[in-house]
């Protein structure tokens, strides 16, 4: 009477194990996306912005300059450059160049047209999708002295499943940069 307890166990246990195992899927990390306060970016160079307070900038020679994130580890890098010096046509070539390098692995370019004539302030940005190194790339000029261009990148895979909550975040850093910046002169 007792024997049919075990081996209804056994008849189970192997009936259960039929199936291979099946892994867990890979996920992802939570990020946590830093408050949104902002201060104007205090620099000797002839332009300025807001930036979140928990990014910090690293200056380089002739107004170049990294906008680190370290928590999220991105940096938006931006050259600045004297339209006196340079032609305004080589340097808008050169910023389309730039961006569109990113078609072998870029899904699809957009590009947001910036025009603040009050500000004289006027450029693009470009949103790239897909796997691409950078997400958004921009530029910023008044057409007569001076030139910014900036760039983001993540010192990550750039996996966009992974990156939409930062990218999204990211981009609304971005759109809060253009909309406060100056030309100071």
């Amino acid at each position: 009477m007792k024997l049919w307890i075990p081996a209804a166990a056994l008849t189970l246990l192997m009936l259960s194990c039929a199936d291979k195992p099946t892994p867990k899927p890979k996920g992802y990390f939570r990020i946590a996306l830093p408050d949104k306060s902002y201060d104007t970016l205090q620099t000797r160079c002839p332009y300025q912005f807001e930036v979140n307070e928990v990014s910090r900038w690293h200056p380089k020679e002739n107004c170049w300059g990294d906008l680190r994130y370290p928590g999220l580890r991105a940096t938006f890098q931006f050259t600045y450059k004297s339209v006196q010096r340079h032609k305004i046509d080589t340097l808008l070539n050169e910023a389309h160049s730039m961006a569109y390098e990113h078609t072998v692995r870029a899904s699809a370019i957009e590009e947001d047209l910036i025009y603040d004539d009050s500000a004289e302030v006027y450029g693009l940005i470009y949103r790239l999708k897909g796997a691409a190194a950078t997400p958004f790339q921009f530029f910023l000029t008044d057409s007569s002295q001076h030139f910014l261009r900036g760039a983001l990148y993540y010192y990550a895979s750039p996996n966009a499943d992974s990156l939409r909550p930062v990218n999204r975040f990211m981009e609304e850093e971005l759109e809060h940069m253009v909309e406060t910046f100056k030309w100071k002169n």
